[in-house]
C-alpha cells in the first residue's frame, strides 16, 4: 500500500470512528455555528465524472448528502441564514448549500433534486460563461495533470485567466468535455430562479480579484452583477470571490457594490463573530465519503484524507 492510500485509510478510519462513538452528532448538536456548503457540478453516474475529480459529484451520492442533510440540519436559503447571522438567532443545526461556477450539471441534476425535496440553494454564476460550449479551464486534461505545480502562478502571475492558462499548457478552449460540464445557458438559469433557487454572482470572468486594478474590479464585481440582473430579472444580492481570492479592498468593493454578503472558501463554519463579506464554506470534494462527508459538516476535518 502507497503513502497515499494508507493515509486515505486511515481519514476513513478516523471518520467512521468519530461517527460510531457519537462525537460527529455531538458536535453538530452542541456548536453555535451555522454550515455553508461549497459544491461545483453534480453529474449523473460515477463515470460522467471527468474533468477536475473534486468538482464533480455524482447525482446518487449528491441526493445521499442532501437527504442526510435534511435529516439532520434546518436547511434554509442563504439570505435566512444572513438574516439570521444579523439577528444573532442559533445557527447550530443550520445549513445553507451553494454551488460555484454555473455548470450546466447543476441545472440538468442537481436543481430537479432540489425542487422535489423544496430544498433551497444558492447557484453563483460566472457572467460571461452563460451559453459557450466548451468548459472551464480547470476541467482540461493538461491542466489536471499540472495543477499541483502550477496552480499559484497561474492564479497570479496569469491572474486566474482562462485563456493565458490554457495557453501555457498548450490547449485551447475547445477541449472535449460532455455538456454537463459547459456552463448553464440563460434560460435554464432563469427557469431556476423562479423557484426555491438564488442566483449570485461569481464575477465577470473568473479572473483572481486580487490582482486586477480599480477599473478590471469594477467590472468582475459590478458590471457583472448588471449582466445576471438583465439576464434573469432579479438583482443578485450574494457574490462568491473566484478561486477564494479576497483581500480587504476587494471585500470593500462587494460590500459598497451593496451585496448582502459574500462567500470564501475557507474552511470552517460560521458563528455570530463571522463577517458576512467573508463567510466560511465547507468544499465538497466530488468522492467524499459519507461518514467523512458527517463529519466535515459538523467541522470536524482533517487537514488533508
Amino acid at each position: 500500500m502507497s503513502s497515499v492510500d494508507a493515509a486515505s485509510a486511515g481519514a476513513a478510519l478516523y471518520y467512521r470512528g468519530l461517527r460510531a462513538c457519537g462525537a460527529t452528532s455531538l458536535r453538530r448538536l452542541t456548536k453555535n455555528a451555522g454550515l455553508v456548503l461549497c459544491y461545483h457540478n453534480v453529474v449523473w453516474r460515477d463515470a460522467d465524472v471527468v474533468g477536475h475529480p473534486a468538482m464533480h459529484i455524482p447525482l446518487a451520492r449528491f441526493e445521499r448528502q442532501v437527504r442526510w442533510l435534511l435529516d439532520h440540519y434546518d436547511v434554509v436559503s442563504l439570505s435566512t441564514f444572513v438574516d439570521r447571522l444579523a439577528a444573532g438567532a442559533p445557527l447550530n443545526e443550520t445549513a445553507v448549500i451553494t454551488f460555484d461556477d454555473g455548470y450546466a450539471g447543476v441545472f440538468d441534476y442537481a436543481v430537479p433534486l432540489l425542487d422535489d425535496l423544496d430544498t433551497p440553494a444558492t447557484v453563483f454564476v460566472i457572467a460571461s460563461a452563460p451559453g459557450r460550449s466548451h468548459g472551464f479551464w480547470w476541467d482540461c486534461p493538461e491542466t489536471v495533470s499540472r495543477e499541483r505545480e502550477n496552480r499559484d502562478r497561474w492564479l497570479t502571475s496569469l491572474r486566474g485567466d482562462d485563456a493565458a492558462i490554457l495557453a501555457d499548457v498548450h490547449a485551447t478552449k475547445e477541449f472535449a468535455v460532455p455538456p454537463a460540464l459547459w456552463p448553464a445557458d440563460w434560460p435554464d438559469i432563469r427557469g431556476a430562479a423562479r423557484g426555491q433557487i438564488q442566483i449570485g454572482v461569481h464575477s465577470m470572468t473568473h479572473r483572481t480579484l486580487t490582482v486586477l486594478d480599480d477599473t478590471e474590479l469594477e467590472n468582475e464585481i459590478i458590471t457583472s452583477r448588471q449582466v445576471v440582473q438583465q439576464a434573469i430579472g432579479i438583482a443578485p444580492t450574494f457574490f462568491s470571490y473566484p478561486y477564494g481570492h479576497w483581500d480587504t479592498r476587494v471585500r470593500a468593493a462587494v460590500q459598497a457594490a451593496g451585496y448582502r454578503g459574500s462567500l470564501t472558501v475557507a474552511s470552517g463554519l460560521n458563528d455570530a463573530t463571522v463577517d458576512p463579506w467573508a463567510l466560511r464554506r465547507i468544499n465538497v470534494p466530488g468522492a467524499i465519503a459519507d461518514a467523512a462527508f458527517e463529519a466535515w459538516a459538523a467541522g470536524l476535518q482533517l487537514r488533508r484524507i
